[in-house]
């Protein structure tokens, strides 16, 4: 796989998830994800202001886990321990956080496995663990599929790399290496699609349960790779649509996929990426036309009058 063209996509896409909002709720969500929790990290007061545009933000469309999830790591950072530990109670007892699937890297890990919080987390998990089980027994099995399935991910990506970085393979052989690879990736979707289709809807920590290593990554490994894009989006866009309309979801699939097709082809289908906030060295791919163009302006009108984006 072309090393180079796979870091020129993290940061194009990097790019128009900081800068690029459709209406109130995607707004808030990629001004958080994207710029607020960063600057959360190391400064106390951001944090404060980041945690509020996230309650406020739930006034209005319920609890969102996946921010919740993030949101801790600072909360612990900056000592904010009553609401840290309000948020992963419930993290616990009604959206799945478990303690095997941690990294080690979290903020709190240590604190909460042999440190000062670990008697206080040890009575609260296998109290509200237990409760998460028993609403949500049939879901364990999915969810260790779910992490078990990233992990392979990583490790086939880990592999191909080592092997295109050897010195003695041709031109030929790396070509070949990366057709076998895009295919064994394009075969690890079909784990979260045949669970897209169980639960009839884009999994995500607000309407699943949470899977720690994401499966999301999934999605995009295959959206990055030219020869995988339309058929990985035609199997999940009705799924990431249904989700998206309840509000489960943000727009930020619409953007990598509108993204990712403006690199292989050169152009975009929903119309969510503008010229300016092109990266400089990417703008002279359309030095003649005003815009990045659009696949079906008729499709993409369509699509925005229903998503109620403008």
């Amino acid at each position: 796989m072309n090393r180079l063209k796979c870091c020129l996509t993290l940061f194009f896409l990097s790019v128009f998830t900081t800068v690029f909002s459709q209406n109130y709720r995607d707004t808030v969500i990629n001004e958080v994800r994207n710029v607020s929790f960063l600057l959360s990290r190391k400064d106390k007061e951001q944090y404060q202001i980041t945690k509020e545009k996230i309650l406020k933000l739930e006034e209005d469309y319920g609890y969102e886990v996946d921010l919740k999830l993030r949101l801790i790591e600072y909360s612990y950072l900056h000592k904010d321990l009553e609401f840290f530990k309000e948020q992963l109670e419930i993290l616990v007892k009604n959206h799945g956080f478990t303690v095997a699937y941690m990294s080690g890297g979290e903020s709190y890990s240590d604190a909460l496995l042999k440190g000062e919080l670990s008697p206080w987390f040890k009575a609260m998990y296998l109290k509200n663990h237990f409760i998460w089980l028993e609403n949500n027994f049939d879901k364990q099995i999915d969810q260790r599929k779910l992490h078990d399935n990233q992990i392979k991910i990583e490790a086939i990506r880990s592999v191909v790399s080592k092997v295109n970085d050897t010195e003695t393979l041709s031109d030929a052989d790396k070509k070949t290496v990366d057709t076998k690879c895009n295919e064994v990736l394009f075969s690890t979707v079909s784990l979260l699609h045949d669970l897209c289709r169980k639960y009839d809807q884009f999994l995500t920590g607000k309407n699943f349960g949470i899977v720690q290593t994401s499966p999301f990554p999934n999605l995009h490994t295959n959206l990055k790779i030219k020869e995988n894009i339309e058929r990985t989006w035609l199997l999940f866009e009705p799924y990431i649509t249904k989700s998206y309309l309840k509000h489960q979801t943000d727009y930020s699939e619409y953007v990598a996929f509108d993204a990712y097709s403006f690199i292989h082809f050169g152009y975009q289908k929903y119309g969510l990426l503008k010229k300016e906030n092109l990266p400089l060295h990417m703008r002279g791919l359309i030095r003649d036309q005003v815009e990045i163009p659009i696949q079906n302006a008729f499709f993409t009108d369509k699509v925005k009058r229903e998503m109620g984006w403008q």
